[in-house]
């Protein structure tokens, strides 16, 4: 029961989070990441080779092409890199708050048991005292 109240918290915080931050953030959509504020990738042109005007052109096109798909990436560079800074912040944060409800909640057991234990009127309680908390191993 206790597990479920903490993912739902954590959801709940987690979900306000990239709510904050969403006006910055790339989209996520079935497993593949776009970023939201750099417009839509450059089309790279069609080579036409049926003559040395035609072609010219082609080039001037993938000039100008260049220019566009080295900004677009630039952007999309800055963005997934705020987008994971984002995360990661949030995912820090959420883990301190679960870190810390844990201490709380075993040290809060740790205290009611140490005073049932020391009460002459009840019996002992079974059982290994509590430890300090959460430990994600990472």
């Amino acid at each position: 029961m206790e597990a479920m109240l903490m993912e739902r918290i954590s959801f709940v915080v987690t979900l306000a989070a990239f709510a904050t931050f969403a006006a910055d953030a790339g989209v996520l959509s079935n497993g593949d990441w776009s970023p939201s504020g750099c417009g839509g990738r450059p089309e790279a042109p069609v080579i036409d080779s049926t003559s040395a005007d035609a072609f010219n052109r082609s080039i001037k096109m993938i000039n100008t092409w260049q220019k566009q798909i080295q900004t677009y990436h630039d952007c999309m560079v800055r963005e997934a890199n705020a987008d994971a800074a984002t995360i990661n912040r949030a995912a820090t944060t959420e883990q301190a708050k679960i870190n810390e409800a844990s201490e709380k909640l075993n040290a809060d057991a740790n205290a009611a048991r140490n005073k049932l234990d020391s009460s002459s009127t009840r019996r002992p309680v079974s059982g290994p005292p509590m430890g300090p908390g959460m430990n994600p191993g990472y």
